[in-house]
């Protein structure tokens, strides 16, 4: 079994990195569902979590923050 990286684009996967395969190969697609998702849509609102995102953005405009790598995330 291998795990590679793809994205679904208008229904057709594509690969974000090359296999050595040749031939069909059988595969099994998982989605990976954004936790972010319900809570960015409810309108409730949240004072705590509408502060942080304020830190958050003043630290980035004032250029104390680097970009995340996907690679170094466990």
């Amino acid at each position: 079994m291998k795990a590679i990286k793809a994205v679904i684009k208008d229904g057709h996967v594509v690969l974000a990195e090359p296999i050595r395969d040749k031939g069909e190969i059988e595969a099994v697609v998982v989605l990976l569902d954004d936790p972010w998702e319900p809570v960015c849509q409810d309108p409730t609102s949240r004072p705590a979590l509408a502060q942080a995102c304020k830190e958050a953005l003043a630290e980035f405009e004032a250029g104390e923050t680097t970009p995340v790598d996907p690679d170094d995330m466990p």
